[in-house]
């Protein structure tokens, strides 16, 4: 993957799939600049500062765009389609023997229980698939989190990536604030159960 650009502090590069997928995209109004996406750094951990241009192009402020990067380039690991798995060669088994009829049958009388509802679980759309170690980084909550927690972390990250909130910008952004905001459905629905 082609590489986006550089973290100030430590030299780690970055591509426009990671800052798809760790970024935070945070509304300005025009007069601030428009948009802004926050990154963290994944070696240093500091918070990058960048201003998105479109088409998987992020730049620090002050600094030329990049070249565009190709859309396949641009999402991040657990928004790319699955590829299929190779089916296994179908085998036969051989018929089976034929066993001789039982000469004096003997009826039992067997007590089935009722089926017991199993418990429903969250649905998750398919692109987004999560675990429980990814849905707690995703809501930045740690393992001890109760639900009150829970639901003040989901509330307060979805502001920044709700539909409502991102109507105003562009296509591009609007779908990317969609997956995140998905994810983090995904993520609070696993943690709440």
């Amino acid at each position: 993957m082609a590489e986006t650009g550089q973290c100030p502090s430590c030299a780690r590069p970055f591509t426009a799939a990671e800052i798809a997928g760790y970024g935070i995209l945070r509304s300005r109004s025009a007069r601030e600049g428009g948009p802004i996406m926050e990154y963290p750094c994944q070696g240093c951990g500091r918070r990058i500062r960048l201003i998105p241009h479109g088409d998987g192009r992020y730049a620090l402020p002050g600094q030329p765009p990049p070249p565009a990067v190709p859309a396949q380039e641009r999402q991040p690991p657990w928004a790319r389609p699955r590829r299929p798995r190779p089916e296994a060669p179908v085998q036969e088994a051989p018929p089976p023997e034929p066993t001789p009829p039982d000469p004096d049958p003997v009826e039992v009388e067997v007590e089935v229980e009722p089926p017991t509802p199993e418990p429903e679980v969250p649905v998750v759309p398919e692109d987004v698939p999560i675990t429980i170690t990814e849905a707690l980084e995703v809501l930045g909550v740690g393992p001890e989190a109760d639900a009150r927690e829970l639901e003040r972390a989901f509330h307060t990250r979805s502001k920044t990536c709700h539909p409502d909130k991102v109507a105003h910008l562009d296509a591009e952004f609007q779908q990317l604030a969609e997956r995140k905001f998905k994810r983090l459905q995904a993520a609070y629905a696993l943690l709440k159960r």
